[in-house]
């Protein structure tokens, strides 16, 4: 499995270029290893940078290819000319822990509606992480007599208590993982915070407009 699920928690990576893999236009890197999350579920792909004799470039985005393995581009005009060279990976941690909060915060949030509803619900009609926030949006039946203002107390009650995160791969199956918290486990391949309280504080910010909810999570 790649390094970003085994250790979520390293900023920096030597590895080297292992194949190039050209999509459309584009020449994506294929590395030994890799800490750059390849974007999914919602959740944007890592930023940061890749450094190879002396020039650092910038990490354009990662995606996964048709087998789920994660594949990056990178500002350079001639990206192929790193294959079987060394690199150094830098991850911009800063972007990397607010995406995790605000995924984490989003399973939360959807953990305490069925809660609140006393069982299961559809999944959101969309589900996207942002920069600086992140929301789901619900049919307005679905999440109908849900009080959010009482949901927002409860995160924020949790986010303030030691409580573990844990995610795996499936045995059968690697690239397909899941999440659990307390007594809810879903499916999810996305990178999260393993404790509750690394969320900290959280506000909601919810809306009804054509016949849908959409609920917003900011941190602090």
């Amino acid at each position: 499995m790649p390094a970003y699920y085994e250790h979520p928690e390293w900023n920096e990576l030597d590895t080297a270029v292992k194949e190039t893999v050209a999509l459309g236009d584009q020449i994506y890197l294929r590395f030994e290893d890799t800490i750059f999350y390849a974007q999914g579920g919602g959740q944007k792909s890592d930023r940061g940078s890749i450094s190879a004799e002396g020039t650092a470039y910038p990490l354009i985005k990662c995606i996964k290819d048709e087998h789920g393995d994660p594949l990056a581009l990178i500002d350079s005009e001639h990206p192929e000319e790193l294959l079987g060279k060394k690199v150094h990976l830098t991850l911009d941690r800063p972007f990397r822990e607010t995406q995790m909060k605000l995924h984490t915060s989003l399973h939360l949030l959807h953990m305490l509606i069925e809660k609140h509803l006393g069982h299961d619900i559809e999944n959101p009609i969309t589900s996207d992480i942002e920069e600086d926030f992140a929301f789901n949006k619900y049919k307005n039946a679905v999440v109908e007599g849900v009080d959010f203002q009482m949901i927002a107390q409860e995160m924020n009650e949790l986010t303030a208590q030691d409580i573990p995160v844990v995610t795996w791969s499936d045995e059968k199956d690697p690239h397909f993982r899941y999440w659990k918290c307390m007594d809810t486990t879903i499916p999810c391949g996305g990178i999260h915070v393993k404790n509750l309280k690394e969320i900290g504080p959280v506000s909601l910010v919810f809306h009804s407009k054509k016949g849908n909810m959409t609920v917003q999570v900011r941190l602090g």
